[in-house]
């Protein structure tokens, strides 16, 4: 076992690896902060920030996309040219969203039920500038190979940030230590890229330069507006309808599986996208015609998506143990939400596949009709509160991430296809197999432990039954891996 892991790693599977321990340090970080939060705020005060919170981050999650996209995939002997270019593009649409966020602050009281979400909108809303700085900070980094050192400091700078936030909560801040942590987040990201970073004096843009960058990022920025609408329309409707506590209950359960899902997903997205387009701005053919997308997707959905499946298994003893008993009815929520991540991982990795070759209008046009179709549903099961609103997300992700799928699927890949479908399904059934083998066990004993104790037999089991069963699909696995290991440059940790 221990020379499997060995040869794992050198394949490229200590890249992966230290990715999803990053990962798992930042949503470590943020569910601490989470179950602090929940204890310290109300359901109103959590879902003010929800609210505040969702605008705030689409405005973010656009600085990653487009120029951050284009950046990486650009000719090498064009470096310098377009990343001036890329610079000036997300500077220029990080301003426009500070304006932006500062005309829905002052609307904030008209548009939501309830007070205090426009302070809290109008606070964040100059983080932004921060984010663009930072969004092109990371582009170069991961464009020069550094993959290692960039994942190394954003445990940093998680943890660091989620200390604050928690010390802030305790010594009374209230929701506003939350504002203060996404600041403290950003600081700490600022510093550390610029330290750290690749040495770039980016050429002065033309603004030629900066329109082609704006006009092959246009179907991005659409596909980044429509994917927040079919993320988030849930708390707007919520939050709209009914008031910030129903958001508030959303939130924290989407909050709650996103913090696990988060470790997969994120790196799964960002990996494939960094070594396809790796081979891309070499000159070559992308990965996409030969399955290493698929190959890509079960890697990180081999530990993913079992860990998914057990917590949608005890989600409804697991969420009052963790959030406390006020926060009990989130339970079913959070089981259908684990659904929608599962699915979440498939369309990271597909996107990532279709962009790089160059058919990110496809992208758009699924995840437009998606994002209508989420917020129709959304508002007809609305009356149903947070689980309707549940319900009506995580379908619609399914039906998302299958048609993505599909159009990133060619002809040639079916073998990968069934080699990446082994290479998931088996560890999963195994897992969750034993997991609810052992519950049924332990639940048939009488005056068995109760609480946590009550369920470390089932999780335990789970854990023997993956690890038992991923030993036949250890050679799929690594062939996985090695995936990873020919990025743009061999940089060092």
């Amino acid at each position: 076992m221990i020379a499997k892991l060995a040869r794992f790693a050198r394949a490229g599977g200590g890249t992966a690896v230290i990715a999803m321990a990053a990962r798992v340090s930042g949503q470590i970080a943020m569910v601490a902060v989470t179950l602090v939060a929940t204890r310290k705020l109300a359901p109103a005060d959590f879902g003010v920030f929800a609210i505040a919170g969702a605008l705030v981050m689409l405005a973010r999650t656009m600085l990653y996309t487009g120029p951050f996209e284009y950046l990486l995939k650009a000719p090498v002997e064009r470096e310098e040219t377009v990343s001036g270019a890329c610079l000036a593009a997300t500077l220029l649409v990080a301003s426009g969203w500070v304006l932006l966020l500062g005309v829905l602050g002052l609307a904030a009281p008209v548009l939501f039920k309830g007070g205090g979400v426009a302070p809290v909108i109008l606070a964040l809303a100059p983080s932004v500038l921060f984010a663009a700085v930072a969004a092109f900070a990371e582009s170069l980094m991961l464009r020069s190979g550094a993959v290692r050192r960039y994942y190394a400091i954003t445990v940093g700078v998680e943890v660091g940030a989620g200390i604050a936030a928690i010390v802030l909560l305790l010594a009374g801040w209230g929701l506003w230590a939350l504002v203060a942590q996404i600041y403290v987040r950003l600081a700490l990201l600022v510093l550390a890229l610029g330290g750290l970073g690749p040495r770039m004096a980016p050429a002065r843009p033309q603004r030629a330069d900066i329109a082609a960058v704006l006009r092959w990022s246009a179907s991005r920025f659409g596909s980044v507006m429509v994917g927040f609408l079919a993320n988030y329309s849930g708390d707007l409707v919520l939050g709209v309808v009914f008031s910030p506590a129903a958001s508030g209950l959303y939130r924290a359960s989407n909050r709650m599986v996103t913090a696990l899902a988060d470790m997969f997903v994120q790196p799964a997205g960002m990996l494939a996208m960094t070594t396809l387009a790796a081979e891309r701005a070499r000159g070559g053919h992308t990965h996409a015609g030969s399955g290493a997308w698929l190959r890509l997707a079960g890697l990180f959905a081999v530990l993913g998506w079992p860990a998914l499946a057990v917590l949608a298994l005890f989600a409804q003893r697991i969420v009052p143990l963790a959030l406390g008993p006020a926060w009990a009815s989130a339970g079913p929520v959070v089981a259908v939400f684990c659904l929608a991540r599962m699915a979440g991982l498939v369309t990271a990795v597909a996107s990532a596949a279709l962009v790089v070759a160059d058919r990110q209008g496809r992208v758009l046009g699924v995840q437009t009709a998606a994002a209508v179709t989420t917020a129709v549903l959304t508002v007809l099961a609305a009356p149903l509160g947070a689980m309707g609103a549940a319900v009506a997300a995580t379908a619609v992700a399914v039906l998302a991430a299958a048609v993505l799928g599909l159009s990133a699927l060619r002809r040639e890949e079916h073998a990968a296809l069934g080699e990446a479908a082994r290479l998931v399904l088996i560890p999963l059934m195994g897992a969750f197999g034993a997991a609810w083998a052992a519950d049924r066990l332990s639940a048939g004993l009488s005056g068995g432990p109760a609480g946590l104790l009550a369920l470390a037999l089932p999780l335990a089991c789970g854990v023997a039954g993956w690890l038992i069963a991923t030993w036949p699909v250890a050679p799929a696995l690594r062939r996985a891996a090695a995936l990873l290991g020919e990025g743009p440059r061999a940089a060092p940790l």
